[in-house]
C-alpha cells in the first residue's frame, strides 16, 4: 500500500461476489460478480463522484467500504493521520476507531431512520454506541450538528414522521457527521428528493466539506449531479471501474466510450445547439454471465475482435487519468464542457 499521507483510503483488487444458489441443499452455481477488481485511491479533503448506470455496482462498491457490506477480497486501507487501518481485517477497538472515522449518508431519507427514535436518539445513537458521549454532553453535541445542517433545537424531541423528505435527509447528515468522520460516503443522497430540494443538500454538503474539510465519495447514477459536486469522477460498469480522472478533464475528453454515452445522455437545456440526446444503446449484462473480454463490448460501436478475447486493464494514459479500453489511445470521443456553477447547467 501507498506510504503517501495524502492518500486518506486506499482500495485494491476489492470484490464483492454474491452467491446464486439453488436446489433443497442451497447449492451454488454461480456469482454475481457487483464489483470486481476494483482499485483506487481518495486523496484527503477532495470529493470523488462515482457514477454509473443502476445495477453497475457504485452502491456495492459504497457499502464494502464502510464495511456494511463484507468484502469477498482485495484490501482497503484508512489512513487517519493518527494510524494506518487496514479496514478489511479490523475488530474490536480498532472497528470502533473506524466507525468514528468513516460515516454513510444513506439514498432513502424514508427508510434510512428509525420511526420509534426522535432526532436525538437517531443523531446521539453513533456518540452513545461509540462511547463518545452521553447524558448532556450528548443531547449538547446534537444540537449543535442538528443546527449545522439547517435545522432547530426545538426539533430534537421530534419524530421522523413529521419531517419533509429533504428535512429527513439533513437528519442523515447530522447523524454522519456527529461523530466528526474523516470520510463520509454519500449514496444517492438526493435522488429521492424534488430537484429544488437537491440543490439545497447539495450546496449543504458542498458548505459542510469547506468548514470541516471532510472527504466525500458521492455514489450516483445523475452524471449532471456528479459534474456539479465532484472533484475527480470515477466510472463504472457491470462491477469494474472503466475510467477515473480529473473531472474537467474526463468530461471534455473522455477515454472510455462508456463515459462518452454518460455524458451524451445528459441534458443541455442552456445549450440549444446540441440537439437531442443521445439514448444508450442495449442493456448492462448479467452480471453472473459477464461476455467475455471486455465487459462492455456487447454495447459498444468501437469494439473489435481484441475486446471479445482480451480484458484490458485499467491503466494510466495522462497523468492521473485512467482507462480501461484497448483503443483508448486512437479513439476520439465526444465530452462536455464542464460549466458547474448551478445544476442547471
Amino acid at each position: 500500500m501507498s506510504a503517501n499521507h495524502d492518500v486518506l483510503l486506499e482500495v485494491e483488487g476489492l470484490r464483492k461476489y454474491f452467491p446464486i444458489q439453488k436446489g433443497f441443499f442451497k447449492k451454488t452455481v454461480a456469482y454475481i460478480k457487483a464489483v470486481d477488481d476494483v482499485n483506487l485511491r481518495v486523496r484527503r479533503g477532495e470529493v470523488l463522484g462515482v457514477v454509473g448506470e443502476s445495477g453497475c455496482g457504485k452502491t456495492t462498491l459504497g457499502r464494502c467500504l464502510v464495511r456494511v457490506y463484507e468484502p469477498t477480497g482485495g484490501n482497503i486501507v484508512l489512513n487517519t493521520g493518527d494510524q494506518v487501518l487496514p479496514v478489511t481485517e479490523l475488530s474490536g477497538e480498532q472497528m470502533r476507531t473506524f466507525r468514528r472515522s468513516v460515516q454513510m449518508i444513506f439514498q432513502d431519507p424514508y427508510a434510512s431512520l428509525n420511526p420509534r427514535m426522535n432526532v436525538l436518539e437517531t443523531v446521539g445513537e453513533p456518540l452513545r454506541v461509540n462511547h463518545i458521549a452521553s447524558g448532556r454532553e450528548l443531547e449538547e453535541r446534537v444540537a449543535k450538528v442538528i443546527q449545522q445542517v439547517g435545522l432547530r433545537v426545538e426539533h430534537l424531541r421530534r419524530y421522523p414522521h413529521s419531517f419533509s423528505g429533504g428535512q429527513r435527509q439533513r437528519i442523515g447528515i447530522a447523524r454522519a457527521l456527529v461523530v466528526e468522520p474523516k470520510l463520509i460516503v454519500a449514496d444517492e443522497p438526493v435522488s429521492a428528493l424534488d430537484v429544488s430540494i437537491q440543490a439545497q443538500i447539495l450546496n449543504l454538503l458542498k458548505d459542510l466539506q469547506a468548514q470541516q474539510e471532510l472527504t466525500y465519495i458521492f455514489v450516483s447514477h445523475n452524471m449532471s449531479v456528479i459534474r456539479y459536486i465532484s472533484d475527480r469522477i470515477a466510472v463504472m460498469y457491470a462491477g469494474k471501474l472503466v475510467e477515473l480522472g480529473p473531472k474537467e478533464e474526463l468530461l471534455a475528453r473522455p477515454k472510455h466510450p462508456y463515459t462518452e454515452l454518460l455524458l451524451a445522455a445528459v441534458p443541455r437545456a442552456v445549450d440549444r445547439r446540441r440537439g437531442h440526446r443521445t439514448v444508450t444503446a442495449g442493456e448492462p449484462p448479467d452480471l453472473a454471465r459477464l461476455p467475455s473480454g471486455c465487459v462492455f463490448r456487447t454495447r459498444c460501436k468501437y469494439a473489435h475482435d481484441r475486446c471479445a478475447e482480451e480484458e484490458p486493464q485499467l491503466r494510466e494514459l495522462e497523468t492521473g487519468h485512467f482507462v480501461s479500453c484497448h483503443f483508448a489511445e486512437e479513439l476520439s470521443l465526444g465530452g462536455v464542457v464542464p460549466r458547474v456553477k448551478s445544476l442547471a447547467a
